[in-house]
């Protein structure tokens, strides 16, 4: 199928030059896959602009012969931007060394370290705060010790031998939680998995959508029904590890069942409780305090990330502006 008249005239030298590169290469030019289109402006080193305005004219393209458009994911995005590029893989490799450290195993503490963890490697692999909050289930899939992220984003998250990096791993753990949660919805039960690491098989189990990033409270509740976190909660979580600081949440306590070989018949004695005097004033200097950390920590994603965010915005501001300009052609 070859595009409409409109994009040939709008772009003829940007779409032919795609087109006859294609050809010599002997690749597909309509669908061209992301990959494709990425070579090509490798092979065709250009201006920011000029490359802009060949990635819009393969879009307009593919979009008039109805296929999806190769330049609008992330991958793209990231080889269009170097220097984005370049932050992004010195993130991964800080990203990765904060992941590894986070606790997988215990109560709590393992919940919120498996969830951080694939937070922090999907921001390393180049994902806005935005995007993470909107990743469904379905769109992550792993490939041996590889994760590889589908949908719009289309980006591979490799494992690393060196650094015992192995993001299939860190996923199979979040989705673990998800998965047991979705079936099994209860706060109890699936601290005394996370405990002692025994979550059962739930391969055979149907494979459903759901959000990638789930809030928890202090206390390891997860909410019923799953809601997906915002794009400023999954930035201040982020932010959090990266200064050092951990997530507010609660320990709770070990769950001790009786065992069945005990002969003990003597009740156990509770510890008598204690009273203690509190200020008139001490819940609401709790609560102001809360309010004001909360404050403050929404607002780090922001002072951090400026950089990287306008960049990002200028980008997505000129593909509208090109992709606006050739509908106008069109029209």
């Amino acid at each position: 199928m070859t595009p409409r008249r409109s994009t040939v005239s709008g772009y003829s030298y940007q779409w032919s030059l795609f087109a006859d590169w294609c050809d010599g290469t002997d690749v597909e030019a309509l669908p061209a896959s992301p990959i494709t289109l990425a070579e090509f402006l490798d092979d065709n080193p250009a201006g920011q602009a000029v490359q802009l305005r060949r990635v819009s004219a393969i879009n307009r393209a593919h979009l008039d012969a109805g296929h999806p458009a190769p330049g609008r994911v992330t991958s793209i995005r990231m080889a269009l931007d170097s220097a984005r590029s370049d932050r992004t893989i010195r993130r991964a490799d800080q990203y990765r060394v904060i992941a590894a450290g986070l606790p997988i195993l215990g109560s709590t503490p393992a919940l919120f370290g498996r969830r951080d963890a694939v937070l922090l490697v999907l921001a390393g692999a180049g994902l806005s705060y935005r995007a993470i909050a909107g990743l469904d289930r379905v769109d992550i899939t792993t490939d041996g010790d590889s994760v590889w992220i589908g949908g719009r984003h289309r980006v591979r998250v490799a494992p690393n031998d060196a650094a015992g990096f192995e993001p299939a791993t860190i996923w199979h753990r979040w989705n673990s939680v998800l998965q047991f949660s979705e079936h099994y919805p209860s706060t109890t039960l699936l601290a005394e998995h996370l405990q002692r690491n025994t979550f059962p098989a739930m391969t055979a189990l149907p494979v459903r959508g759901g959000p990638v990033a789930v809030p928890i409270d202090r206390w390891g509740h997860l909410p019923l029904p799953v809601t997906a976190m915002t794009a400023a909660e999954v930035g201040a979580v982020i932010a959090r590890h990266r200064i050092g600081v951990s997530p507010l949440h609660t320990p709770r306590r070990p769950i001790i069942r009786p065992s069945d070989s005990s002969d003990r018949t003597d009740p156990i004695a509770a510890p008598e409780p204690v009273s203690t005097e509190l200020d008139s004033g001490y819940y609401r200097s709790g609560v102001d305090a809360r309010r004001r950390a909360h404050t403050a920590l929404a607002d780090v994603p922001d002072l951090v990330d400026d950089v990287e965010d306008r960049i990002e915005q200028l980008l997505q501001r000129t593909l509208q502006l090109l992709d606006s300009s050739s509908d106008g052609d069109s029209a």
